[in-house]
């Protein structure tokens, strides 16, 4: 049994199985609900900051990184990100000790934090930054420099007070349709992880419950509150 520290466990029987490689990195028509791909566009511009200054993925790259400001490119539009609150960052840095612990106790895939960009879009372009990411093994380049071209198999986001909980849904639907297979929301006040796929209806946990990494995690598991605080 692979133990994951004070946060939780993973049961670990036999092998593990290669996760199967994604076959729409780059598809911008998911599956998903009207209302969502309405929203997508915009999805979590509400807390931002923007400049109307089309810049490319290199610009953005090349940019100064000591001022502490995250930034985001939508379709050549840098965006400025509001700086995480007490809640979110707590959250953020337990859900990536999590997987981080388990990515490196089993050897199996690469945690990326929160400063790690993603091309998603070309001419323009589009860099992405989830608050936190996993890649299965074999899917992250390790020869490329920048931001990597693709999309993580799984992506992260922590819900900020200024966030709707239809603008993370949105962020959950563009993901998935860039090509992540799965999308965890964690919102902080009601304690809960909702699970966003491909073609299947969206799944909240409450803090009583197990987020169970199935088939794209195999041995994960952790209770739910565990993603939100160290102790009850």
């Amino acid at each position: 049994m692979a133990q994951i520290g004070r946060l939780g466990q993973s049961n670990i029987k036999g092998p593990l199985k290669t996760c199967p490689q994604p076959t729409f990195l780059y598809s911008p028509h998911a599956t998903m609900p009207l209302s969502a791909r309405a929203h997508s566009k915009q999805a979590g511009e509400r807390d931002m900051t923007t400049t109307r200054q089309l810049v490319t993925a290199d610009e953005l790259l090349a940019m100064p990184g000591k001022d502490g400001r995250r930034r985001e490119l939508i379709r050549g539009v840098l965006v400025e990100k509001m700086p995480a609150g007490k809640s979110q960052g707590i959250v953020a840095s337990l859900i990536d000790y999590a997987l981080a612990h388990y990515t490196i106790s089993n050897d199996y895939g690469y945690t990326l934090t929160a400063e790690t960009g993603y091309r998603l879009e070309r001419d323009p372009d589009t860099v992405r930054c989830p608050d936190v990411a996993w890649f299965a093994p074999g899917r992250l380049p390790e020869d490329v420099e920048g931001f990597p071209q693709l999309a993580p198999d799984l992506a992260v986001e922590v819900k900020s007070p200024s966030n709707s909980r239809p603008e993370m849904a949105a962020k959950a639907y563009m993901w998935l349709s860039y090509g992540s297979r799965q999308v965890w929301v964690a919102d902080p006040p009601s304690t809960t992880i909702t699970i966003y796929r491909l073609n299947a209806e969206p799944v909240t946990l409450g803090e009583d419950e197990v987020l169970d990494g199935g088939e794209l995690l195999p041995g994960f598991t952790i209770p739910v509150w565990r993603l939100f605080r160290r102790r009850r």
